[in-house]
């Protein structure tokens, strides 16, 4: 099988019915089979069939996953796939599909697992393209009556799946679905807390290798627990990007949470300076333990202000956690383009209208001396 596609294909490669044509190229299955999806059979006028050793599906099954526009070409006999930004052609007999995008010149060519074909009016692939193109696993059950398609770690179907996305390590009955996924992105999630589903209009990306994490822990205070959200926006080099929600799940209300790095910012100042061999990062934090110190970095004057500007930036890579009922973050303090020098750790509490910064600290690096100034 080939490795799932790359997100923008994957949104680009629905499929649907076509109308009835002669070139009918599938071979009977000897008794009909029904199609699940996600524990919901759909489907029950385009069943599964074998055809030559390959198990075939409607490609009307891919809109479980994505929502796009279908148009079938009696003429030419090809099914086209549409987004606003994207066209997809599948024609019955070819092992290839035909990609054109609409806003700019240009497409491409892709081959899939085994040809599609056309069988009483309505086009199939195979299973295996089915789950190359959506990460999702498709099986034919024991007895071979049913093939089930199971949303992957990678997948999800535009209904509420089955499986969650996440759940609290310290309650299973407080889970994290997503309500509809469109091409690499999350649309909407649902948040389910003892029984009790609600619906949040979260848009994130999707990133298999970051999955969100779910906590279930009291971090305002009041006596009664939050489901506390966190989810990866972004990866790469020096940086990493979250973001946090808190919700109260008896009134399915969201509470306001500053980013760490603008709470970081609104509480500490820097300036950077040169002191014979070494360079000097002075910082001063305010906010409910105010604090001065100095960061010594030995040997570094010569690479020069110009390397490492007049201050520091704060939130290049930002972790949220909870822990023993906390809201904690950690968040990136650096100099120059992207030399971190240590970790502005920052702890949250409730407030009028939300949560707050609680306290702050500053961590430095290993590699740097902090004097602490009095």
């Amino acid at each position: 099988m080939k490795k799932i596609l790359a997100a923008t294909a994957l949104a680009l490669l629905l499929a649907g019915a076509a109308a009835a044509s002669p070139i009918d190229t599938a071979l009977s299955a000897p008794a009909p089979l029904s199609l699940i999806v996600d524990g919901q059979a759909v489907l029950p006028y385009a069943a599964p069939f074998h055809s030559g050793g390959i198990l075939y599906v409607p490609a009307r099954t891919l809109l479980e996953f994505y929502p796009m526009q279908l148009q079938w070409n009696n003429t030419l006999k090809q099914l086209t796939l549409s987004t606003s930004w994207d066209k997809t052609i599948l024609t019955p007999g070819s092992a290839s599909m035909q990609v054109t995008y609409t806003q700019t010149d240009g497409g491409y060519q892709e081959d899939v697992d085994s040809p599609v074909l056309l069988k009483a009016g309505r086009v199939y692939i195979a299973a295996a393209t089915l789950d190359s193109l959506t990460g999702a696993v498709t099986e034919l059950k024991t007895g071979g009556s049913r093939v089930t398609v199971t949303p992957g770690s990678l997948s999800t179907t535009v209904r509420v799946p089955a499986a969650p996305l996440a759940v609290a390590e310290n309650n299973p009955k407080v889970k994290l679905y997503a309500a509809l996924k469109n091409g690499n992105t999350y649309k909407g999630f649902i948040l389910e807390v003892n029984g009790k589903k609600q619906h949040f209009n979260w848009t994130v990306p999707r990133d298999y290798s970051h999955p969100p994490q779910l906590f279930y822990a009291d971090v305002d205070s009041d006596g009664k627990p939050e489901a506390t959200v966190v989810f990866t926006l972004g990866t790469g080099t020096s940086l990493v990007a979250q973001e946090v929600h808190v919700v109260k799940p008896e009134q399915g209300k969201e509470l306001s949470v500053p980013a760490a790095d603008k709470a970081a910012s609104a509480v500490v100042s820097s300036s950077i300076s040169l002191d014979k061999d070494d360079v000097l990062l002075k910082l001063e934090l305010t906010g409910s333990a105010p604090s001065k110190l100095t960061l010594r970095l030995p040997d570094r004057a010569e690479d020069g202000l110009k390397y490492f500007g007049s201050k520091a930036a704060i939130g290049a890579v930002t972790y949220y956690k909870v822990e023993n009922n906390k809201l904690l973050a950690d968040t990136s303090l650096m100099v120059g383009m992207t030399e971190s020098v240590g970790t502005l750790k920052l702890e949250y509490k409730a407030g009028k209208t939300g949560m707050e910064l609680g306290s702050i600290a500053f961590e430095p690096h290993e590699r740097g001396e902090a004097i602490v100034e009095k």
